[in-house]
C-alpha cells in the first residue's frame, strides 16, 4: 500500500519525471539564478536530489511542485499560491491533488462555511470539508511514510522598509518592471498576449511594457453594458497602442442563461476548490474568445498590482500611533469580512472567524503604524489575494488557456516589502512612477495627506450613518444600475428582493455587498440544500 498518492487534474498540465529517488510531478515555471525554467525544462535540475527544497529561497515563479520519494513527500506551492494543492488522507493513504469536491470531504466545516459566505474564501489551511486541507501561498507540506505531516512557510508578504528617497525607489520600480517584462518576453514565443483591458492603471502599464519591448501582436477586450464608462476608456487607450480590442456586450436577459447554464456550473465545480469562490465577470467574455478565435492566447490580467503597491490600506492604519493586534483584525473585518452582515455583528456571532484571523497572524508585530500595516497586508497576501484575487485565473484554466501575472512578480513583491507605509499609501509610490515612464498615459499624482484622505476621518461622527443610508440605497438600486447587468443572474426585480438576506446554520445573513455576495451564498446552498 503507498502511504502517498498523487490526483492530478489534466487541464493544469503538470509534467510527471521519473528519477532513482522518486518521481516529481511539475507545473508552472521557475527562474533560478537568472535562468528560466519552463516545466518541460525542468528534468536538467530536477534530477539532482532536493535542488528544489534546497534553493527554494532563490527561485521565483509561478508553479506547484510535487516530489514522492521513497520516505517522504513534499509537496510546495509559489509565494502566491498561483496553482494550489491540497492534501487529504483516503484510509491509510494520504492524497494530494491539484481538485478537489464535495465527494472528497466527509462533512463540512462550519467555521470555513461561515469565511466563505463573508469573504469568498477559506482562511488558514482549511477548505470547506473538515478532512480536506490546503498548501498555503508561500508554504509547503512534508509527509513522511510514518504517516507524520509537516506544514511549513518558507515566504512571508511582510514588509521591512528601508529609508530611501521618492527617486531612488521610483528608479528601482522602473527597474524591476523592466526585469520582469525582460522575462515574460521569454515566455511569450509563439504566443499571443491578450489584456482584459479595464480602465485601470494595471492593465494599461502591462500594455505599454509589452509594447516597449517589442511585442507588437497584442490582442485586448472588456466587457460590460454597451458604452459604460470603462469600456470607452478601454478603447481609447487599444487604439492609443494598436492594439486589437473586443468588447463583450453583457445583457440582463443574457445573465440568466449563462448563469443557470449547465457550463456555468461545470466552471464552478472546476474553479471552487472548496476554498476560493469561482469569478464570474469576465467568464462569459472569455468563453466567447475562446470561441470566437483558434489564436496561442496567454491571458496577461492585471493582478495584483495594486495591491503590493499598497491600494488596499485605509488611511487610520498609517496614522503614528501604537496600535493593538484587536486594531489590525478589526482592519481586516472592515476591509474583507463584509459580502454580508451576520446579524448581532462578527464579534458576536462569528467568534470562530476571529479566532482564525488571529491565529493566522503567528506572531508577527503590529505595534507601531509600519508592523500594524505590514501585518494588514500579510493577511490579505496570504489570503484574499492568494485565495480569492487569483482563482480569477481558473476561468482560463478552464478552457485550456495559459495565463501570466507578471504584476504579481516576486522581485516586485520583494521590492515594496521595502517601501515605507507613507510611499504606499493610496499606492503614490506606484502611480508616480507610471507617470514618470509614461506621462502620456498616467496623471501626475498627488500624495494623500492628512484626514482628507479619509471619507471617515472627513465625515466624523456621521460617517457609519451617512455609509449606510449610502449602501442600502445602492442595494436596492443595483439591480437596474449595475453597468455589468451582474443581477440578471435574478430572473426578475422581485426575485433579487428575495435574495437580499437568508439564513444558515442559525445566523441570519443579509446586506449583501456585492455580486460575489450572491455567488457566495448560491454555492453553499448548492452544497448544503435550501437555505431556510
Amino acid at each position: 500500500m503507498q502511504f502517498c498518492k498523487v490526483k492530478l487534474n489534466t487541464r493544469t498540465q503538470f509534467k510527471q519525471m521519473t528519477f532513482p529517488f522518486g518521481q516529481i510531478y511539475f507545473a508552472g515555471y521557475f527562474i533560478f539564478q537568472g535562468k528560466y525554467y519552463p516545466a518541460h525544462e525542468a528534468y536538467e535540475v530536477f534530477k539532482e536530489e532536493g535542488f528544489f527544497l534546497s534553493n527554494l529561497h532563490e527561485i521565483i515563479g509561478e508553479f506547484a511542485y510535487i516530489c514522492v520519494g521513497q520516505n517522504q513527500v513534499t509537496a510546495i506551492v509559489d509565494r502566491k499560491r498561483s496553482i494550489p494543492l491540497f492534501y487529504y488522507q483516503e484510509g491509510s493513504s494520504w492524497i494530494i491533488t491539484d481538485r478537489i469536491t464535495q465527494q472528497d470531504g466527509t462533512s463540512f466545516n462550519q467555521t470555513a462555511v461561515k469565511e466563505f459566505l463573508l469573504t469568498g474564501f477559506t482562511a488558514n489551511e482549511k477548505t470547506l470539508y473538515t478532512n480536506v486541507f490546503q498548501v498555503e501561498a508561500g508554504s509547503y507540506i512534508q509527509i513522511s511514510k510514518a504517516g507524520k505531516l509537516e506544514n511549513k512557510e518558507y515566504y512571508q508578504f511582510y514588509h521591512h522598509p528601508v529609508e530611501k528617497d521618492l527617486e531612488t525607489f521610483s528608479e528601482e520600480l522602473k527597474c524591476v518592471l523592466h526585469v520582469v517584462f525582460e522575462d515574460l518576453i521569454k515566455r511569450l514565443i509563439n504566443k499571443t498576449p491578450i489584456l482584459p483591458l479595464s480602465g485601470g492603471y494595471d492593465s494599461r502599464i502591462i500594455a505599454l511594457l509589452l509594447k516597449e519591448f517589442g511585442i507588437e501582436n497584442i490582442a485586448s477586450f472588456t466587457y460590460g453594458k454597451k458604452e459604460n464608462k470603462e469600456a470607452q476608456v478601454s478603447r481609447d487607450i487599444a487604439n492609443r497602442l494598436g492594439l486589437k480590442w473586443d468588447f463583450i456586450e453583457y445583457k440582463k436577459d443574457d445573465w440568466y442563461r449563462w448563469y443557470h447554464s449547465k457550463e456555468w456550473k461545470n466552471y464552478v465545480s472546476f474553479a471552487v476548490n472548496g476554498s476560493s469562490m469561482a469569478h464570474l465577470q469576465d467568464w462569459p467574455a472569455v468563453r466567447e474568445i475562446i470561441g470566437k478565435q483558434d489564436a496561442e492566447y496567454v491571458f496577461i490580467p492585471g493582478h495584483s498590482g495594486d495591491f503590493v503597491a499598497g491600494s488596499h490600506l485605509a488611511y487610520e492604519i498609517t496614522v503614528d500611533r501604537e496600535f493593538t493586534v484587536e486594531d489590525v483584525l478589526q482592519f481586516n473585518l472592515n476591509k474583507h469580512h463584509k459580502l454580508w452582515e451576520v446579524e448581532q455583528g462578527i464579534h458576536t456571532s462569528a467568534q470562530d472567524v476571529l479566532a482564525e484571523m488571529k491565529r493566522s497572524f503567528k506572531n508577527l508585530p503590529f505595534q507601531t503604524n509600519e508592523q500594524a500595516s505590514a501585518l494588514f497586508e500579510y493577511w490579505d497576501w496570504r489570503e484574499r489575494q492568494a485565495k480569492f484575487i487569483i482563482n480569477s485565473v481558473r476561468v482560463y484554466e478552464f478552457y485550456e488557456k495559459n495565463w501570466d501575472i507578471p504584476l504579481w512578480d516576486d522581485r516586485l513583491m520583494d521590492f515594496f516589502n521595502t517601501v515605507p507605509v507613507d510611499l504606499r499609501f493610496k499606492k503614490y509610490l506606484y502611480d508616480y512612477t507610471l507617470n514618470k515612464m509614461y506621462p502620456d498615459y498616467f496623471p501626475e499624482p498627488v500624495k494623500p495627506v492628512g484626514k482628507e484622505a479619509s471619507l471617515k476621518q472627513k465625515y466624523g461622527v456621521f460617517y457609519k450613518t451617512a455609509k449606510k443610508l449610502y449602501n442600502r440605497k445602492k442595494l436596492y438600486q443595483q439591480y437596474y444600475t449595475e453597468p455589468m447587468e451582474w443581477y440578471g443572474i435574478y430572473k426578475n426585480y422581485p426575485e433579487y428582493v428575495k435574495a437580499l438576506s437568508f439564513k444558515h446554520d442559525g445566523l441570519k445573513y443579509k446586506q449583501p455587498y456585492n455580486i460575489n455576495s450572491f455567488l457566495a451564498k448560491d454555492y453553499i446552498q448548492s452544497l448544503k440544500g435550501e437555505f431556510k
